[in-house]
């Protein structure tokens, strides 16, 4: 599932999850290096390291691809740095104005990290802009394949977080994998993914893999007893609802037959529509006889209104 999505089978935004216990840039450099060798221009918005930093391991075809928009060696525009992004730029138009400036064709966003837009911008304004930023490139006439962004989940609340995954196509969450898995020379780690398919079905999975020279994901099996975990495919409980109740919800065959031969109020029998029906003869009769000021007129029944 990880080469998956690594190879692009999830468009929108790709959230890549690390904490201090384990880094997941190289994974998000491994993300990027896919997106440039299948021909697409690669947007880099960094703010946490310089762009040579960033650049070191890629190939050439890679880095020729690489469009960096440096927010990291001046973000507050104190030296006067031409070029530089600063955090006040992060919006649909700002980023947009940005990716104009690069070749036409599919576009790779690459935000580094997400984490430090979010110290500086309120959740909603960053959410809107994520959400904004493909329609106003289109309108520049360029197509955003996808959004990648690196997220330090153990600095944000645990609100914050979930809704970032909420509004994500996929979510690659990492951590240190146990001793034993991969052989010598791997540095093994475990990527909790989750991927949205649709409008509500979502998979889960997790997979052990490492990172080879070039940024190539390399496969390490997955943890005993995984399964890919389809939310939709669950199936329904069996638990019995009526299992606890301090009181009897079932009828015995004896109640049911009762039950089945009650006559219910508004249930008529034959004799007892009948009876209804048939006239009486004692029946009741209604007389009227007419005042001296009636108006029996058929032809004017309003003679004698004043009008």
């Amino acid at each position: 599932m990880l080469g998956e999505l690594v190879a692009g089978a999830t468009g929108g935004l790709v959230l890549i999850q690390d904490t201090v216990e384990c880094e997941g840039r190289s994974l998000l450099k491994t993300f990027a290096a896919a997106s440039a060798h299948r021909g697409e221009s690669v947007h880099v918005f960094g703010f946490e390291i310089p762009e040579e930093e960033f650049r070191a391991g890629f190939d050439p075809d890679v880095t020729a691809r690489l469009l960096y928009q440096d927010g990291f060696t001046d973000p507050l525009r104190w030296t006067g740095e031409a070029g530089a992004f600063r955090a006040e730029e992060f919006s649909a138009l700002g980023v947009a104005g940005r990716l104009a400036r690069g070749p036409a064709g599919p576009v790779t966003v690459v935000l580094d990290s997400l984490s430090w837009l979010l110290l500086r911008q309120p959740l909603a304004a960053v959410c809107q802009t994520l959400e904004r930023i493909p329609r106003a490139a289109a309108c520049a006439g360029l197509r955003v394949t996808r959004i990648l962004a690196l997220l330090h989940g153990d600095l944000h609340p645990l609100g914050l977080v979930e809704t970032l995954h909420s509004l994500a196509q996929a979510v690659v969450g990492v951590g240190p994998a146990p001793e034993g898995v991969g052989s010598r020379g791997d540095v093994p780690r475990l990527a909790s993914m989750l991927q949205r398919k649709g409008t509500w079905k979502v998979l889960k999975k997790e997979e052990y893999y490492t990172v080879l020279a070039g940024f190539t994901p390399k496969a390490l099996g997955e943890p005993t007893g995984s399964m890919p975990q389809d939310e939709e495919a669950e199936p329904p409980s069996t638990a019995d609802p009526t299992a606890n109740l301090t009181f009897n919800l079932r009828l015995s065959d004896t109640e049911r037959q009762a039950r089945d031969g009650l006559l219910l109020p508004f249930h008529f029998t034959a004799q007892k529509k009948s009876s209804l029906l048939e006239a009486s003869a004692n029946a009741g009769k209604i007389f009227y006889e007419p005042d001296a000021a009636d108006d029996l007129d058929e032809e004017d029944p309003d003679d004698d209104l004043d009008v």
